[in-house]
């Protein structure tokens, strides 16, 4: 059974030039903001994701080794099962299921008139969780409930996704780089953060976006590209002990475990040289090359 993790739990800021702020964000200016025809919401969906990688909406569902679950109600969450990690995601919706032209795209009513919110399963074992913005109105952020095992950290990659990690310091998954689609297939400015176990994504339409947005926080099994980084008390821990750091990517998938492995005492001796110079390590994934940082998450 899913437990959710109530400590450890943290967001690593070193990604601010990527993240926005999280205060309620200001209402764009939509005097110009236009609005397409009412489509089926489901429609309007994988119009952005596609449906090539799409499993079907059917109750639970397996695909690459892991079993998906999709709700059935708004208040219930999608759930996620690989080996015996399990991880889960409350969608910020209610009520039952709405009935759509797709077997793919599970629909549901958002907390807000102007929101919905729906779930996909995905051929490689992920799933994804999405909200859509039907006008220049809607509330510019979304919190989804996070549930992982106890013990699971969370932190942010450089291109503003967020990388778990076990309690054995093994990263599992995550939440891929989130993204947001407006009607005419531009981007819109989006970000995470977390707080507890809430994930937060923003979205930033401007006068020229056209409604309605569409946005996806996507999880995926294994290793996460990007940047992680660690504060001043876990590059100490990183510094003393090069056995720790391998153990730590020991149990990452292929090619990876080879390269965190490797580069073990690499990593160790750069957080040695940060922590003697009062500065912080920040890791590449998947190449886990190490490198000093200061600023952001480094306190």
């Amino acid at each position: 059974m899913c437990r959710r993790a109530t400590a450890g739990l943290s967001i690593l800021a070193g990604a601010a030039a990527l993240t926005t702020s999280l205060a309620p964000a200001a209402v764009a200016d939509t005097a110009h903001s236009t609005s397409h025809p009412t489509a089926p919401v489901a429609a309007v969906i994988e119009n952005a994701t596609g449906t090539d990688n799409l499993r079907s909406a059917a109750a639970s569902t397996t695909a690459n080794g892991a079993e998906v679950t999709l709700p059935v109600r708004g208040d219930e969450p999608i759930k996620a099962t690989k080996g015996d990690t399990t991880v889960a995601l409350t969608l910020p919706a209610t009520g039952a299921k709405r009935q759509s032209s797709t077997a793919d795209t599970s629909v549901f009513a958002g907390n807000d008139v102007s929101v919905t919110a729906a779930a996909q399963a995905t051929t490689d074992g992920g799933f994804r969780a999405l909200f859509t913005l039907g006008n220049a109105d809607a509330p510019r952020q979304q919190s989804f409930t996070l549930s992982l095992l106890d013990g699971a950290t969370i932190r942010q990659t450089a291109e503003g996704g967020l990388a778990v990690f076990n309690a054995s310091g093994t990263v599992i998954g995550g939440l891929e780089t989130p993204w947001a689609k407006d009607a005419d297939g531009k981007a819109v400015p989006t970000s995470y953060t977390v707080d507890g176990n809430t994930v937060t994504q923003t979205v930033a339409p401007n006068a020229d976006t056209a409604f309605p947005v569409v946005a996806d926080p996507k999880w995926t099994w294994g290793i996460i590209s990007g940047t992680v980084y660690f504060n001043k008390k876990e590059t100490s821990h990183l510094a003393a002990n090069a056995g720790f750091v391998a153990v730590l990517f020991a149990a990452a998938p292929p090619p990876f475990d080879a390269y965190g492995v490797l580069n073990a005492a690499n990593i160790s001796r750069v957080a040695w040289n940060a922590d003697s110079d009062n500065k912080c390590v920040e890791v590449k994934v998947p190449t886990f090359l190490p490198h000093e940082y200061s600023g952001g998450y480094c306190k």
